[in-house]
Order: C-alpha cells, then structure tokens, then sequence
C-alpha cells in the first residue's frame, strides 16, 4: 500500500480537435487557469483549484503508451464519463453561460434534496456537470 502523501492531485486527459480551442474555451467559460503548453503535439496542462484538466491533441500516440490513441466522443449522449464543476450559484452561472453562447444541454435541475446542477457541452462534445452543492 502506498502513502497517500505520495499522490498530489488528480486530473484527466481529454483529446480534441484544437488544443488552444478548448484551452480557450476552459478559460473563459470555466475559469481554468494555463499551467504550461506544448507543441508538436499540441498538449496543454490547466487547472482549476487542486483540479487538473489537460488536453491532447485528438489521434495522437503518445510515446510511452504505444498503440494508444485518444479522441473524442463520437456521441454527446452517449459517454463513459464526464467532467464535474462546482459553482456557488448554478442559476447564475448558467444565465453567464447561455449570453456567452455556450452549448446548454438542459436547464437548472434542483433536486428535493437541495442544490442544482445543469449540463453544458463543450466545443468537442464533452459533456459538463456544473453543480452547486446544497
């Protein structure tokens, strides 16, 4: 068994179509900041709070995973997995979200148990929880 002061903090790898697209996109609409770029492939590294999110180019091997390749979803409403946000005020959040002409996949959902949450896809078709906790 490992130390978990061993792990620092957990992320994910999505590919895409155009790194600096979505890079843009996470900054602006999500409030991710920029931790580092790379070329030749296009490969950036964003967080937000402990969280890390970075983005590969779609379609290529990575160099030490030979016979690996990333891309895309290929269905909106059909996907493993999405990404998760948490915001303060959800009906905000979404009414900024909607004037900045982001992809609304469903309106505030408030649940009996409190909170809210919604659902916004971004320019690759990755679907996006953003969540206010009750």
């Amino acid at each position: 068994m490992t130390n978990e002061s061993e792990f620092r903090r957990g992320g994910v790898i999505l590919a895409v179509e155009s790194v600096s697209r979505s890079t843009t996109f996470y900054s602006e609409h999500l409030g991710f900041s920029v931790e580092q770029t790379f070329e030749a492939p296009d490969y950036a590294i964003l967080h937000l709070n402990q969280m890390r999110l970075s983005f590969a180019e779609k379609g290529t091997e990575a160099d030490d995973i030979p016979g690996h390749f990333h891309y895309p979803p290929s269905d909106v409403t059909n996907q493993p997995t999405m990404l998760v946000v948490e915001v303060a005020n959800c009906d905000t959040v979404h009414a900024a979200l909607r004037a900045a002409g982001v992809t609304i996949a469903s309106e505030v959902f408030r649940p009996p148990w409190g909170g809210g949450r919604f659902f916004i896809v971004d320019p690759d078709g990755y679907l996006i929880e953003i969540e206010e906790m009750a």
